[in-house]
């Protein structure tokens, strides 16, 4: 006994009961009479390794101790013998789990290099049953657990049909199993619910025919299956879709602002947005809703509806009530008849003749929408530097701007690094490293400068504040600098490069290049995204300077100027501005 030791045993539950009976007849025999197969241990010598008969040699090591003399029967075998001849053996005796051969089959197996053909042979096999064992280690540590220690509530078949399911899945629906004791019949049709169908694919199911969650595999090998046809990893059969749907939306990313994948459990219902009928909101608004941040399209990812596409849709259902509301309003103001005029002596109680109070039908109905990011971001980068180079030509107002920045405490807005870098560019100085620029250095800097640039370098501090400050600040400067954005926006490829078809079939309604373009139009919007930019930049008489869409406008705030002899308004101030300090200025901020 001393000199055995146990072997690549597979086995890791022995039945209670069964352990019992073997010690009985033992005792009763008076000792081991069946002999137990050892091999040479391949890196002891004098020791002998066990093949098979563990159960035998553990009941003769309880009952005799280590000085009893086994029996044995010696065989000069190589590992993938050993492990083949220990699975035949205890196949024939107290019958492992079907768990328990996988394992010991895969552990062969890897010996044979991956010939399942040579493991099936020593095994004594078919390759069926090989493949059907193989299967079974899909299955969850837990379930293997519950298969190999016998549990009365988990039968092979339960094993079969779990092992098509992903690994925290099986271990949900074993809990459920075990609570419920629910039958494989019962697990068989609540599985197929869940499954999701391969023919209903969008996707290439190529890459299904050997993967463990196809039911396929269990349909060939096992007894208990859901079927042939069926992906049990709902969650990856989604992710395969989704990237599916992914791929045929990549066309609609030119032509919309929002593309909404719609799956069963949102309970979606499309909201399309059109001119005329009950919901309509009017032509002129339609065009604007085209380059709204909200407007755009549903791609279904619904079984049966997969990859169904919903165009001309509004994501935003409280604005398109309300527009569909102001284009009610403004039709039935439209049909009433005109009020009659009304006398010279109440003539002075009312507003002009034709003129619309704020918050009026006509106002309400005003196109409107929400602005795409892409617009605000651009829109913003605008501003600042149409704000810091007016800033450089507008003298006074720069000084009183740079007061009321001090005064508002927001100096923090003051970007240093584009100061520096004007600052390199109108008076040469050296700019500093970061973190290496002490004040006593950046002095002797300033005091070297020419006296005639120092005018500049303070209008450029000020001017810098346009990059730092929040766009609240920011607006606040544009109106009092009376900003006029035709002035300094032209209508060009970078712009329109940022729109989709719908924002760009809006953008060509509101600035008219669409009337500009003629029956060309048409022929124009129906091509690739890039060749409508190139038709709608290429309008021959169109004047592209000064063509500014609302969503590049500031919002307009009444600000009270104090009565003084100064210039009235920035393009006044710019053009009295000496030709050389514009042209010195503007480039500075430029970047």
């Amino acid at each position: 006994m001393r000199q055995i030791v146990p072997g690549q045993n597979y086995r890791e539950h022995y039945d209670a009961k069964a352990l019992a009976d073997l010690r009985e007849q033992v005792k009763a025999a008076g000792g081991i009479k069946s002999p137990i197969m050892v091999r040479p241990h391949p890196s002891r010598d004098g020791v002998w390794e066990i093949v098979y008969g563990h159960r035998r040699w553990m009941v003769a090591g309880e009952q005799y101790g280590d000085t009893y003399d086994m029996p044995v029967t010696i065989e000069d075998l190589s590992d993938a013998e050993a492990r083949a001849l220990g699975i035949i053996e205890n196949k024939g005796r107290d019958n492992p789990s079907a768990i328990e051969e996988a394992k010991g089959a895969a552990d062969l197996l890897r010996f044979n290099a991956g010939d399942k053909e040579k493991t099936a042979n020593q095994l004594g096999w078919k390759p069926r049953e090989l493949d059907n064992r193989l299967l079974l280690l899909n299955c969850a540590p837990e379930v293997q657990k519950a298969v190999i220690e016998r549990h009365p509530h988990i039968s092979i078949g339960h094993a079969e049909l779990l092992a098509g399911l992903p690994q925290d899945r099986q271990v949900k629906v074993l809990a459920g199993i075990l609570q419920h004791k629910v039958p494989v019949e019962v697990l068989k049709k609540q599985l197929g619910q869940y499954a999701k169908r391969l023919s209903e694919a969008i996707f290439d199911t190529a890459q299904c025919l050997g993967c463990p969650h196809n039911s396929a595999q269990q349909a060939a090998l096992f007894d208990a299956s859901i079927g042939e046809g069926y992906c049990q990893h709902p969650t990856h059969y989604d992710e395969l879709t989704m990237a599916a749907l992914q791929a045929r939306a990549e066309p609609l990313r030119e032509r919309f602002q929002v593309i909404r994948f719609i799956k069963p459990e949102d309970g979606f219902v499309p909201l399309a947005v059109a001119a005329d009928g009950p919901l309509g909101v009017g032509a002129e608004q339609m065009e604007a809703c085209k380059g709204c941040a909200n407007f755009g399209c549903s791609v279904s990812a619904i079984p049966g509806h997969y990859g169904e596409v919903a165009e001309s849709l509004c994501f935003d259902a409280a604005c398109n009530s309300t527009k569909v509301a102001a284009r009610r309003k403004a039709e039935r103001a439209a049909s009433k008849p005109a009020a009659p005029a009304r006398d010279a002596a109440g003539a002075g109680d009312s507003k002009a003749k034709g003129a619309t109070p704020e918050g009026s039908v006509a106002e309400s109905a005003k196109p409107r929408n929400t602005v795409p990011g892409k617009v605000v971001a651009h829109r913003i980068e605008f501003w600042r530097k149409t704000v810091a180079n007016q800033l450089m030509v507008q003298g006074e107002r720069n000084h009183r701007a740079l007061t009321a920045l001090v005064l508002a405490r927001e100096t923090r807005a003051i970007h240093s690094d584009r100061y520096a870098d004007v600052a390199v560019k109108l008076a040469g100085i050296k700019k500093p490293n970061l973190g290496d620029a002490p004040l006593r250095k950046m002095l002797e800097q300033a005091d070297a400068v020419d006296a005639g640039a120092l005018e500049a370098l303070v209008k450029a501090v000020t001017a810098s504040a346009a990059y730092g400050i929040d766009t609240e600040g920011l607006e606040a400067l544009l109106n009092y600098l009376e900003v006029d954005e035709a002035r300094h926006f032209t209508l060009n490829e970078a712009y329109l490069a940022l729109l989709t078809v719908s924002e760009l079939e809006s953008l060509a309604e509101e600035v008219g290049l669409k009337k500009a373009m003629g029956e060309r139009y048409a022929k124009a919007k129906a091509g690739k995204r890039s060749e409508f930019i190139q038709a709608l930049l290429a309008v021959e008489g169109f004047t592209y300077k000064g063509a500014v869409p609302k969503a590049m406008r500031y919002p307009r705030r009444k600000f009270k100027h104090a009565e003084r002899a100064e210039p009235a308004r920035e393009s006044n101030a710019a053009a009295d501005a000496p030709a050389e300090r514009r042209e010195e200025a503007e480039p500075a901020h430029a970047a």
